[in-house]
């Protein structure tokens, strides 16, 4: 065999190998293009979804600063294209078949795209109409609500009151009960500073007006109750604040020792000892930990107390036992030095371990 020949056969194997491999090199494809929105800006940051029909088969890529994506190496076939943004919310969506070679281009034109939706379909148009509707009226809302909240949390509760009835057209489904809310909140708190007997019992009664009207919408709210309990106590009404705060308690059972600690307090303030003492043990049956709720049981119970003739002091059962446990979990708390006084006026011992720590003089 001669040189020439060799040379010959070796470059015949060389372009059979070349040849050989570019059908493996243009089996995929792929897809690219260019993002914009309706406002003509590069959508950065957007991921494409991308999903073969024909198989289930899925995969992303994201786009640049310019709103430029490419994905390559695809299998020749059928694809969905979705544009989903930054939080994951599709955008829209396109078919295209992906062949051998080049990427596929497939740009996503909001502008464009939507124009021709709306042409083709003038219920799309109608519902983009309702949808910026109800975005501004949304907005509307926020800034009222807003407004609303600063005026109630500086306890000027009739501006905030006023606010929140100017919310209350604007909000829908979920957002009625909490304007309604705010509003029954508003009117509460604003009839506890009434001096005048007319101003508050019409605050309240708007304050009733509007729980009633949240909890016909939201009756599984707990709160709801709990402040309608309130209410009730502040207006003389036991049996129907008790009945409120129960309420409360059966609906959020992870939170039943704090409605009922509210329902003993607020009956304390009010000389319903029996009453209070009922729901303070209940508290700290629920929850040992609130040492609170132990000096206002033992508070409770020192109104149940009875004097002899020779004026000597009785405690029900249990007055100590609460003061004192009260100064085991808090000995050095608001309370102690008021826990302690009791405890010593009935004769009670005061646990070394349960005094409070004084600070020494520096």
């Amino acid at each position: 065999m001669t040189l020439w020949t060799r040379r010959l056969i070796f470059s015949a194997v060389v372009f059979a190998w070349v040849v050989a491999a570019i059908p493996l090199c243009a089996q995929t494809g792929g897809v690219s293009g260019k993002c914009t929105g309706e406002d003509g800006k590069p959508l950065a940051g957007y991921t494409i979804l991308v999903e073969r029909q024909e198989v289930k088969w899925q995969s992303k890529v994201k786009t640049n600063k310019k709103g430029e994506y490419t994905y390559i190496g695809l299998q020749v076939g059928n694809y969905k294209l979705t544009l989903n943004d930054p939080n994951g919310k599709a955008v829209w969506s396109i078919s295209k078949h992906v062949g051998l070679g080049d990427p596929t281009a497939v740009d996503f034109d909001m502008a464009k795209e939507r124009a021709a939706a709306r042409q083709e379909n003038p219920e799309i148009a109608k519902a983009e109409e309702e949808h910026a509707k109800e975005e501004k009226q949304y907005s509307g809302l926020k800034q009222t609500f807003d407004q609303g909240n600063v005026l109630f949390a500086a306890k000027k509760y009739s501006d905030a009151a006023a606010m929140f009835e100017q919310a209350l057209p604007l909000a829908k489904d979920k957002n009625v009960p909490v304007v309604l809310a705010k509003l029954a909140d508003c009117y509460s708190q604003a009839s506890k500073g009434d001096s005048d007997r007319t101003a508050r019992e019409n605050d309240q009664q708007k304050a009733l007006d509007y729980f009633d009207k949240a909890i016909k919408v939201n009756s599984s709210d707990p709160s709801l109750h709990n402040n309608l309990g309130s209410l009730y106590a502040d207006m003389g009404k036991v049996t129907e604040a008790q009945a409120e705060f129960r309420k409360a308690a059966d609906l959020d059972p992870t939170r039943a020792g704090t409605y009922y600690y509210n329902m003993g307090v607020i009956m304390v303030n009010k000389g319903k000892m029996d009453e209070a003492a009922v729901a303070l043990k209940k508290c700290t049956d629920l929850d040992p930990t609130n040492a609170n709720a132990f000096y206002w049981y033992g508070q409770a119970l020192m109104g149940k107390a009875e004097v002899k003739a020779d004026g000597t002091v009785v405690p029900a059962p249990g007055t100590i036992e609460a003061f004192q446990q009260y100064l085991k979990l808090d000995p050095n708390g608001q309370y102690a030095e008021l826990a302690q006084q009791a405890i010593s006026a009935m004769g009670g011992k005061i646990e070394t371990e349960f005094k409070s720590q004084k600070k020494k003089k520096g």
